[in-house]
């Protein structure tokens, strides 16, 4: 018997990636789709799905004239990252704990570069209120029925943000190098997650 899946997103490309390629290798699931919370609200009617299955990250409209970052301002602040010269200097002679030394070093490129696609996001208004806010309005009119967060773009922040949400579990989306292979690891990743999916509902037997 199929179980009824809840997706709420606002990106069409992610819809159509439900609708093309996880419904057709999940048969065991059966999927409503929705932009908004009060949309999903309308087309479930008084059906209680198994689950809910939120994007975490969308548009903010409280965010004045978003904007798309300049190259030349993503240029001037990434010159100032600490480069691989910057991991290796010293290394060999480092006295101390070696693998953990060399790993800070490592981290602090990717802290750099993270910091900077949040400012990225901050200025083209997107961030995790959309997620967070759909999260909150499922708690209120469906208690019992698990929640789960399915999305692309989390920082280890919003991870801290969904353990404080009480998420009922975390799943990234497939990312490729084009939407073709986007697509296809989309395909490939659907059963593994319909898996998930279904170990979750079968924890929530009131759902």
């Amino acid at each position: 018997m199929s179980r009824l899946i809840c997706f709420i997103d606002d990106s069409e490309f992610e819809h159509d990636l439900v609708r093309r390629e996880i419904a057709p290798q999940t048969p065991d699931l059966e999927f409503c789709q929705a932009y908004t919370f009060e949309e999903a609200q309308t087309a479930l009617g008084a059906t209680k799905p198994a689950l809910f299955l939120l994007d975490l990250w969308g548009q903010d409209k409280s965010v004045v004239n978003p904007h798309v970052t300049p190259k030349a301002d993503l240029q001037r602040d990434a010159a100032q990252f600490p480069t691989l010269d910057t991991v290796y200097e010293g290394l060999d002679h480092f006295k101390g704990d070696l693998h953990n030394e060399y790993l800070k070093r490592l981290f602090s490129i990717v802290h750099h570069w993270r910091a900077l696609f949040e400012k990225a996001c901050d200025n083209i208004g997107q961030n995790r209120k959309y997620g967070l806010a759909n999260m909150e309005q499922v708690r209120r009119h469906y208690p019992g029925v698990p929640a789960v967060f399915y999305t692309r773009k989390s920082l280890i922040t919003d991870a801290v943000a969904l353990f404080r949400a009480r998420a009922d579990g975390l799943f990234i989306k497939p990312t490729g190098t084009d939407e073709p292979q986007t697509r296809a690891m989309t395909r490939a990743y659907a059963p593994t997650l319909q898996e998930e999916l279904k170990r979750i509902m079968e924890s929530f037997p009131s759902a």
